[in-house]
């Protein structure tokens, strides 16, 4: 079974000004085009998702004594 969470960044500049060298060095993600900030920005999103999933959900899962093998994946 799959849960897919789809993520479309409407202000990926905003974001970028918003966490400066955060996400990337300022100055790359200057130079970048729309979409591929877009894409940094998203994939940063995806990342910090699977990062905290990885720790909560086994938590809760095991809170619920359900014994599940859990494989996480971000798909461009």
């Amino acid at each position: 079974m799959k849960v897919i969470i789809d993520i479309d960044v409407k202000n990926p500049e905003e974001v970028v000004k918003a966490h400066k060298g955060e996400l990337l060095n300022l100055i790359a993600l200057v130079m970048l085009s729309k979409e591929k900030k877009k894409y940094k920005v998203e994939k940063a999103i995806c990342d910090e998702m699977l990062k905290i999933l990885k720790i909560e959900l086994p938590k809760a899962l095991k809170e619920e004594m359900v014994d599940a093998i859990i494989n996480y994946d971000i798909i461009d």
